[in-house]
């Protein structure tokens, strides 16, 4: 079973084209400068990666993208409006880094209200619950207390929660960090499922394997960015540079080869 086609009309993607445009954003705390004069765009039936380091400020961008911190200089529109605009919420849906579902909730009643929140209701709510669960492997936990989950069920059943309204733009703030190989590629193929149905989608990651997988374009963030381009373009230019990921921590080091 697909996603396809089980939700309410107002919730399929009616912007077609860009739908998420940063214009020379910058972001400070203190002395510290997170993000410098950052610009980038993300359009309706793509994916686009945003990589770096830690700490290169993505997190801070993220933010910034969907209203929880507000740009010292410059300017993001997200569906064509303020990133705060009660609609704009509506029709996205967010997975940030720090973040848990309510422990105290089964796996259900968390995508549940979730829903409810986002104005899902009905017999679409309980279709799509079901669907995402299913899809996401977690139908069998379903009436288990999130608090019982494991560390990647509980980051996929985020993003069962995230998905639950259909939204046209997804922000995704390192999704698959502490996911065994075979659920990382469930979610790839989730993510990949969307971009068909013509969702644009930011993706944080430091798994250079995953920004090459899943993306259409790719910008390398260091507070500011230093290169953008697609995959082909990066794997070029950065061809004899190679990561080894330990993925029973998410720890990842980055060495340069020869030619």
């Amino acid at each position: 079973m697909t996603l396809r086609g089980i939700f309410y009309p107002y919730f399929v993607s009616s912007v077609m084209g860009l739908l998420l445009k940063i214009s020379d954003v910058w972001k400070s705390f203190g002395n510290v400068v997170a993000n410098e004069g950052v610009s980038m765009e993300v359009r309706s039936g793509e994916i686009v990666s945003l990589l770096g380091p830690n700490g290169a400020g993505k997190t801070t961008l993220v933010m910034q993208i969907y209203g929880e911190l507000k740009p010292d200089k410059g300017k993001i529109s997200l569906l064509g409006k303020s990133p705060t605009d009660s609609l704009v919420k509506r029709r996205m849906g967010v997975i940030p880094q720090e973040c848990s579902p309510y422990s105290d909730l089964s796996v259900w009643d968390n995508v549940y209200y979730a829903g409810r929140l986002k104005g899902v209701k009905g017999h679409v709510l309980r279709t799509t619950a079901e669907t995402l669960l299913q899809r996401l492997g977690l139908w069998e936990k379903r009436n288990s207390l999130a608090d019982e989950l494991s560390g990647g069920m509980r980051r996929k059943l985020l993003i069962g929660m995230a998905l639950i309204n259909q939204p046209d733009f997804v922000v995704l703030d390192e999704p698959t960090v502490g996911l065994d190989p075979s659920s990382r590629r469930e979610v790839w193929d989730l993510l990949q499922e969307l971009r068909k149905e013509g969702k644009g989608i930011l993706l944080t990651t430091h798994y250079l394997d995953e920004a090459e997988k899943l993306s259409d374009r790719i910008y390398f963030l260091n507070r500011k960015v230093i290169y953008a381009g697609t995959p082909a373009e990066i794997k070029e230019k950065f061809s004899d540079w190679y990561e080894v990921v330990d993925y029973s921590t998410g720890k990842s080091i980055r060495v340069r080869g020869t030619r």
